[in-house]
């Protein structure tokens, strides 16, 4: 172990203490770890400012501008007031309804397009509802995470992977086979957040109103709040069109996904349906120098080897005990990676291991892949290991530590799910 290594992990793990601890921002430790990594030589200046230009961030910035549009034109309450309708605006059915919705939105156009197109519906909904945001959105990122495994266009992680599966001529593997372990997935994920949010889902004060301005979760403020659908304008019909053209740009896969929502939320000015005051105060800046700073430790994992140290040791630990195990440690060390690093990044590193194992087992490569996609996948326990977690990160008004309890439950049921039916479907 090197000590540019020694210093990368050490130097995450202390950032994580302190996000827990919650003495200071979080943007704060974020850049702090950043110039440490820079000041102690383990990246230079380029890679430590890297984190800014990375697409992650113009995406996230072209999403709020994207949701601003949405909110300011009324289409965000024009589709909550639709939504609640068809759940009579009961608390709990609102949820279910969120959640399915978002996770059919993630498979048709990637969970990247579902959470911007959904954050606005959501917020409008918890008004309605009188229920406090963080209640319903850290459910809608996960919602749109466990969507992203319903088909191949769900998640970048899983374009990468089927890419791999055809270089390593691993055997055919369809659009929507992802769905044969999403579908359960997605099932188990919604169940348990109905079951166990109220409990494990923090009360926290969103940057959009003020916990003291919702009322306890009743479903008569429903009725009080004049649910019938507001009539579209021009610029919410406009608003919509070019949601229609992020979520084709997404879908067909024209063009990557910060190019596709920096074209829309330019056209969002172009046409008058935002301004670009209007714009620069309603996107959340301070979560994307967060996103910024934080890429510099990934990059940091994959510059000193300290990503590929981990996952070796854990395959070379577990080789020996048959390939399940091996299956089982392949996704826990890529989920692990996952929260501290993008899933693209952990899916880039152990993919390459994953296939190397196989051929060492002389078992099918397929279900190995199989493993480290959906361990990148499972990025529930941070909320910076995913867009989606940091697009609903500043509006639910949430701490580092909210979403570990909750995240923990989920990415083990997507663990149960992963080892009991991958070997099944894909046998070794």
């Amino acid at each position: 172990m090197t000590p540019h290594i020694v210093i990368t992990l050490a130097t995450i793990v202390l950032a994580m203490v302190l996000f827990v601890w919650n003495r200071w921002p979080p943007v704060i430790v974020a850049v702090a770890a950043a110039l440490v990594l820079y000041l102690t030589g383990v990246l230079s200046m380029p890679e430590t400012l890297s984190g800014f230009g990375e697409p992650v961030v113009i995406l996230l910035v072209a999403l709020f501008s994207i949701a601003i549009a949405l909110e300011k034109t009324g289409v965000a309450a024009w589709a909550g007031a639709l939504l609640l309708r068809r759940t009579g605006g009961h608390p709990l059915w609102s949820l279910i309804a969120i959640m399915a919705v978002a996770a059919v939105f993630s498979g048709l156009m990637g969970m990247n397009g579902a959470v911007v197109a959904m954050v606005p519906v959501v917020i409008v909904i918890a008004r309605r509802t009188a229920t406090v945001p963080s209640k319903l959105l850290m459910p809608l990122a996960f919602a749109c995470t466990a969507g992203a495994n319903l088909s191949l266009l769900g998640s970048p992680v899983n374009v990468i992977a089927a890419a791999q599966i055809d270089e390593a001529d691993a055997g055919p593997f369809g659009f929507f086979s992802w769905a044969l372990v999403g579908v359960p997935q997605v099932v188990g994920t919604i169940l348990l957040v109905a079951l166990l949010g109220k409990r494990l889902i923090p009360v926290r004060e969103s940057e959009l109103q003020p916990v003291s301005s919702f009322a306890s979760d009743d479903s008569d403020a429903f009725a009080q709040s004049a649910p019938r659908a507001p009539r579209l304008g021009r610029d919410a019909v406009v608003a919509l069109v070019l949601l229609a053209l992020l979520v084709a740009l997404l879908a067909f896969n024209l063009v990557p996904a910060a190019i596709a929502a920096a074209i829309c939320a330019l056209l969002m000015v172009v046409l008058g349906v935002v301004s670009v005051p209007e714009l620069v105060r309603g996107v959340d800046w301070t979560t994307c120098v967060l996103i910024g700073a934080m890429i510099a430790p990934a990059v940091a994992m994959t510059k000193t080897g300290a990503a590929k140290l981990i996952g070796d040791e854990v395959v070379r630990g577990l080789g020996g005990l048959g390939p399940l195990a091996v299956f089982g440690g392949l996704f826990l060390v890529t989920a692990l990676l996952s929260q501290f690093i993008s899933n693209t990044s952990s899916a880039l590193v152990m993919l390459p291991i994953g296939v190397a194992t196989a051929g060492d087992l002389g078992v099918a490569s397929l279900p190995m892949i199989l493993a480290v996609a959906l361990g990148a996948s499972t990025a529930y326990i941070t909320p910076f290991s995913t867009a989606v977690n940091v697009a609903v990160f500043g509006p639910g008004g949430y701490r580092f530590g909210d979403f570990w309890r909750l995240g923990l439950v989920i990415s083990l049921w997507t663990f149960a799910v992963s080892v009991a039916l991958v070997p099944v479907i894909w046998p070794f």
